[in-house]
């Protein structure tokens, strides 16, 4: 009986725990850059600051645009070759702000059913690895290009995933 007494005390500090998280990692300026209306995949960036004193990752993201899936990339030299490699997580070093941004990590949105116009948004969700998420609207913007683009110098490496547009990527 006396745990019906502690019960509201208990939820009372796990929604504080969790709501002190949240403003731990705070997510800027989400974009989604510009492409044609024929294009097979879209970029979403943004800044994401960690100002906890721990460690902590992006381990999932989704999106209110209808996509076959969704994929957490870095861009990166390999073989003398510029590609967009899926990775199971996008790590956020402790007091640090980690930027996705063209060239870098970012949020691959794989075979979008139609592609929003500039000025247009899009909700974007983050799963971070301690189970929180947090949802920014990001708006079309035009953006620079990334390394190699239009020299047909880069290559998109995609995991085989089934399902709706959640995906899981890692380091």
């Amino acid at each position: 009986m006396k745990i019906f007494l502690y019960f509201p005390a208990m939820m009372a500090l796990l929604l504080t725990a969790f709501a002190a998280q949240a403003h731990e990692i705070q997510v800027t300026d989400a974009w989604l850059r510009a492409a044609p209306p024929n294009a097979p995949a879209l970029g979403v960036f943004m800044q994401i600051e960690n100002a906890s004193d721990g460690n902590h990752a992006v381990v999932a993201a989704r999106t209110t645009l209808d996509v076959a899936r969704v994929e957490l990339h870095r861009t990166m030299m390999q073989d003398g070759v510029m590609q967009m490699v899926p990775h199971d997580r996008i790590p956020l070093a402790a007091e640090t702000t980690t930027r996705l941004e063209p060239g870098s990590w970012h949020v691959m949105l794989i075979t979008p059913k139609t592609v929003p116009v500039e000025g247009e948004t899009i909700g974007v969700t983050l799963v971070f690895d301690d189970g929180t998420e947090q949802t920014v609207t990001a708006e079309v913007r035009k953006g620079q290009k990334m390394a190699g683009e239009g020299k047909h110098m880069h290559k998109h490496k995609h995991k085989h995933k089934h399902g709706g547009s959640s995906a899981t990527t890692t380091n």
